[in-house]
């Protein structure tokens, strides 16, 4: 996988686990209607992984090795950088 990849996960909590389990990286939730998007460290458990009752990728969920890609996708989708996680970045 180039270093410059985003991968969405959408619907599918099993794959978004194993892959963020191995990968590591950084992962944008998206926030609300407005096109508002979160930034955080894959490694934190408030992302929901483990949570068999959470939907996590009912939004779909991006993912970059890189934290720059996923700011840059952000400026480019939305015009506004992401919010970053206080609990995490």
């Amino acid at each position: 996988m180039d270093d410059e990849e985003i991968k969405v996960f959408a619907d599918d909590d099993h794959a978004y686990e194993e892959w963020v389990g191995r990968q590591g990286g950084y992962v944008l939730t998206e926030r609300n209607r407005r096109g508002e998007y979160m930034l955080h460290d894959s490694g934190w458990l408030h992302l929901g992984k483990g949570n068999e009752d959470l939907n996590l990728t009912r939004k779909p969920r991006q993912w970059a090795k890189q934290r720059r890609i996923l700011v840059a996708w952000t400026e480019r989708e939305t015009g506004t950088k992401p919010l970053f996680c206080r609990t995490c970045m």
